[in-house]
């Protein structure tokens, strides 16, 4: 069993290093089998490392599901969704026709 902290501290370290998609698989780590992501706050450590590492799709949706979990408390994450509002797959669809 890892200790919460010790794991955010780290995380927070590789962060700070220009590490954020290394930091991305210990917050995945951390989240796996936590329905709730902690409360949200999982969810949004995750998006702002994929939003640093430049994957808006997968950024906006670890906002979602952190805006789901706790939207009261997790305004970083709610106004993150609204910044990123115009990411879509549209670019990656062509001309089909639903």
């Amino acid at each position: 069993m890892y200790d919460f902290n010790y794991l955010e501290r780290k995380a927070k370290d590789l962060i700070a290093n220009g590490k954020a998609a290394d930091a991305i698989k210990i917050y995945l780590f951390m989240a796996d089998g936590d329905q709730s992501l902690d409360a949200g706050y999982l969810g949004e450590r995750l998006g702002e490392c994929y939003e640093k590492i430049g994957d808006l799709h997968a950024a906006k949706y670890w906002y979602g599901r952190a805006v789901e979990e706790n939207p009261d408390v997790r305004l970083t994450s709610v106004a993150a969704r609204q910044r990123l509002q115009k990411v879509s797959i549209e670019a990656f669809l062509g001309d089909a026709t639903m």
